[in-house]
C-alpha cells in the first residue's frame, strides 16, 4: 500500500490536538456514541479489510471514519475546523479518481489538520498518484524514483477542484505504508473518554 500526503499547510494549528480533544470529551454529544459504538465497530471491519487484504473495505472505512472524526470535531462547543477549502477540494478529488475508475482505489483520510492522506495500492499508482501528479506536478515532492516513476493522469481532475487544489498545496509526500498494526496496551483515554493519569 502506498500513501500521497497533501501537504495543505505546515502552520501551527489553531487548536491544539490535545485542547480540541478535552473539548471534544466535555462538549461534544457525538463523542460517547462514537467512542463506545462507531469506533469499535470500524475497527472491527479494519481488522477484517486488512486480513483479507481488501482495499476497498479498508479505502469505505477510513473515508467514513475520517469523516466521522471531523463531525465530531465539528460537534464540539466551540467547534473545531480542522479541515479547510483544500481539504474538501482533496475529497472530491478522491471522490472523482473512484468515480472515474468505477471502483474504489483511494481513500482520504485527516488526523487533526487540513493536510489529506490519500492511500492507494501499488498497482493503481498511476490512476490515483497520477491524477494529482497531473495537477500538482509543479510541486516539491514529485523528485526522486518514486515521483519519477508516477505516470500523469490527465483528465481526471477537472474544475474548481484543480485551482483549488494548485493554490492550496505546499508540497506532496510519497511513502508506502510500514509494518502493519502493533497492539498495545496502553490508552490515552478510559472507558468514560476522560484522558488516563
Amino acid at each position: 500500500m502506498r500513501a500521497l500526503i497533501l501537504v495543505v499547510s505546515a502552520e501551527k494549528k489553531g487548536v491544539s490536538s490535545t485542547t480540541g480533544m478535552q473539548s471534544t470529551v466535555n462538549t461534544s454529544a457525538l463523542f460517547q456514541t462514537r467512542a463506545t459504538q462507531v469506533v469499535p465497530k470500524a475497527m472491527q471491519g479494519m481488522e477484517k479489510a486488512i486480513a483479507e487484504k481488501d482495499f476497498e473495505s479498508f479505502a469505505k472505512i477510513t473515508m467514513k471514519e475520517s469523516n466521522s472524526f471531523h463531525a465530531t470535531c465539528l460537534d464540539t462547543d466551540p467547534p473545531i475546523f480542522y479541515l479547510n477549502d483544500v481539504s474538501r477540494a482533496a475529497i472530491k478529488a478522491v471522490e472523482s479518481v473512484n468515480e472515474k475508475v468505477g471502483k474504489v482505489v483511494a481513500a482520504y483520510t485527516f488526523d487533526a489538520g487540513p493536510n489529506c492522506v490519500v492511500y492507494y495500492l501499488e498497482e493503481n499508482r498511476d490512476l490515483v498518484a497520477g491524477a494529482f501528479k497531473s495537477v500538482l506536478g509543479g510541486k516539491e515532492g514529485w523528485e526522486g524514483d518514486q515521483g519519477a516513476a508516477v505516470k500523469a493522469a490527465e483528465g481526471v481532475l477537472e474544475g474548481k477542484v484543480v485551482d483549488v487544489l494548485r493554490e492550496g498545496v505546499s508540497r506532496v509526500i510519497l511513502t508506502s505504508v510500514g509494518e502493519g498494526p502493533i497492539s498495545v496496551e496502553e490508552h490515552l483515554i478510559d472507558e468514560k473518554g476522560e484522558p488516563v493519569k
